[in-house]
């Protein structure tokens, strides 16, 4: 079981990055939402979806739930 972090600052696509607690692109405590210990990614975005519709999984740390965006 990993602990999961959303960004609560979104990027610039909109997005509220979804991190685990090993990630390097974390960002720092004040600036994230713990969404709690799961035992894999997909598990831990459905949560996070649910307080911030616009999250998705870090490309670094949660790739396997990682949408990427057409860039415009």
């Amino acid at each position: 079981m990993k602990r999961y972090y959303v960004d609560i600052i979104a990027k610039e696509n909109r997005d509220h990055e979804l991190h685990n607690e090993f990630c390097l692109y974390m960002p720092v405590i004040i600036n994230a939402q713990y969404i709690g210990d799961f035992s894999d990614d997909k598990k831990a975005l459905e949560e996070a979806l649910k307080s911030y519709p616009n999250a998705n999984g870090c490309k670094n740390c949660c790739s396997t739930c990682h949408i990427q965006h057409e860039v415009e």
